[in-house]
């Protein structure tokens, strides 16, 4: 059936769905419910808590001021274990459902990010970013500061939906920056802290995984240099190439089987079979907002073009278009 002036034939890409700011809101809002049922956990209720996640967090490389702090937390924490768990778990489902209540949605996106930035300070020591031993294989810069990044990027895409885009993008260039500068290991040598966090992965990872992941850890130790600033040339080239409109979709598909390997092998799963695991990890978040960088690239013009444009159709002076009664849809007709 031929097309009415003015107007392209639609396309499939044209039907592309938009992963848009409440898409965004949604995702994060079941992750919230994830990590409330994760809270709810029959270890989280035992001392097992408190000494693999609360006083590991205060004293794990941790300079002294900011491990005095965490410490004298965790002690409060771990003296009402029952009733800091029933809380931490109570507050995660709270945001959770806001944000999946489209009414409650612009709340829940404040209170994500106003949560995510207690659960950065107190819960996660800042991303363990003043340890020295953080890198974008072990979780940094924390699960709970993308949280708060994608909270607040969601914010922006509701109240400036021309520009949301822009800032998804340098949040992507800004994680791959800060993981070729993690690299550089100031306080210990890189590739002992590569190997560190990949032997650490191995004691919550599942059993298949821990052989691969010690592996891992003995070649990251041996090459040393070699493997390091491979790591660290992919994290600029990662950071960089999105701004690039060929390099983009690429990049973000290369980002996306990194960040499955830093989950599968650096992140040991999010350390869910462990049963003292309090979210996912960073590296499913990260893989969220690739999700919407791609959905948003490349997206069609909508089907309906001003008349005249680059996409309509050219007159023919021997016919004309008009409606029938039926709405959308059109005959032809001959001029005498």
């Amino acid at each position: 059936m031929p097309a009415p002036e003015g107007r392209a034939l639609p396309t499939l890409t044209a039907w592309r769905p938009r992963l848009g700011p409440d898409f965004l809101a949604v995702a994060l809002g079941m992750l919230w419910v994830g990590d409330a049922m994760l809270q709810l956990q029959p270890r989280m209720f035992t001392p097992a808590f408190a000494g693999q996640v609360l006083y590991s967090t205060a004293l794990m490389y941790q300079p002294p001021g900011l491990s005095g702090f965490l410490f004298a937390v965790a002690r409060l924490e771990a003296a009402n274990l029952t009733a800091t768990t029933l809380l931490i778990a109570a507050v995660q489902l709270v945001v959770g459902a806001a944000l999946l209540w489209p009414p409650t949605r612009r709340a829940g996106l404040v209170a994500s990010a106003a949560w995510a930035s207690a659960v950065w300070v107190l819960g996660e020591g800042m991303g363990f970013l003043a340890t020295g031993t953080a890198s974008l294989w072990s979780g940094a810069p924390g699960a709970a500061l993308i949280y708060l990044a994608l909270s607040l990027l969601a914010l922006r895409g509701r109240s400036h939906p021309a520009s949301w885009l822009r800032t998804g993008t340098w949040l992507w260039s800004v994680y791959w920056g800060t993981g070729a500068l993690l690299d550089l290991a100031w306080r210990y040598p890189p590739w002992a802290v590569m190997a560190y966090n990949l032997q650490s992965a191995a004691q919550s990872a599942p059993g298949p995984l821990q052989s691969v992941d010690y592996e891992l850890a003995r070649m990251a130790f041996q090459l040393q240099w070699p493997v390091v600033l491979a790591f660290t040339a992919g994290y600029l080239f990662l950071a960089a190439a999105i701004w690039n409109k060929t390099l983009r979709r690429p990049a973000l598909t290369v980002g996306l089987l990194l960040l499955s390997a830093f989950w599968v092998l650096g992140q040991g799963l999010g350390g869910v079979f462990t049963g003292v695991a309090t979210d996912v990890n960073t590296a499913p978040l990260m893989a969220l907002l690739a999700a919407v960088l791609l959905g948003s690239t490349g997206s069609a013009q909508p089907a309906d073009a001003p008349e005249g444009g680059p996409t309509a159709k050219k007159r023919d002076p021997a016919m004309t278009y008009s409606p029938t009664p039926l709405p959308g849809q059109y005959h032809r007709r001959w001029r005498a």
